[in-house]
């Protein structure tokens, strides 16, 4: 990619990230991304065909962003999973106001399922990629991208919305924990008093 095609992707999706801070993913328009970005509506079609394809470019830069393998993307033993989490969340943490702001304002609109869409769309691409070099689901594909999908989600917003009150190397063990279905311990309550 050139200078100028880097400059343009980087112009649109920092304008994505700011409207989505102010307004409902359904609210921003091809015509407020081209003005707050200052790139041309032509321009903008010359890159993506729509805001959703804007969003997925934004997501595959997570992707990239949180340098993430196959092993750790598909969760496939518990290393990863913690691998998985800690990635997202040291990424989501350089920039968590802003992503705490995007679920806020669009906490009520079609965005998470916008967003769910991608992420299944990006994870199946990823996936089919991993067939062709002999990795097999035992289940049913879209029902494996979309149950993923949702967990990445899921994880994503329960620190953005929770996280606060928890060293981050704790939060990661935790939902490790959930993940491999170690809910509970056989061991007795704190004395204290205190339950989590």
């Amino acid at each position: 990619m050139n200078i100028s095609a880097l400059r343009t992707y980087a112009l649109l999706q920092s304008a994505l990230f700011q409207l989505l801070t102010e307004m409902p993913f359904e609210k921003i328009t091809l015509t407020r991304l081209c003005a707050r970005s200052m790139v041309p509506r032509s321009t903008f079609y010359r890159y993506f065909e729509d805001k959703y394809d804007l969003l997925r470019y934004c997501l595959r830069r997570f992707f990239e962003e949180s340098r993430l393998d196959e092993d750790v993307i598909y969760l496939k033993n518990q290393e990863s999973t913690q691998a998985f989490i800690a990635k997202v969340i040291a990424v989501i943490s350089r920039n968590k106001e802003i992503y705490r702001k995007i679920c806020q304002t669009n906490k009520n609109g079609i965005f998470m399922d916008a967003l769910r869409s991608c992420l299944v769309q990006i994870l199946t691409e990823k996936l089919e990629a991993s067939e062709t070099e002999g990795l097999r689901l035992n289940i049913s594909r879209p029902i494996f991208t979309y149950l993923l999908a949702d967990l990445f989600l899921s994880v994503g917003t329960c620190y953005l919305e929770y996280g606060d009150g928890y060293a981050v190397d704790a939060f990661v063990a935790d939902v490790s924990r959930f993940a491999s279905r170690a809910f509970f311990t056989d061991s007795p309550a704190p004395q204290n008093g205190m339950q989590d």
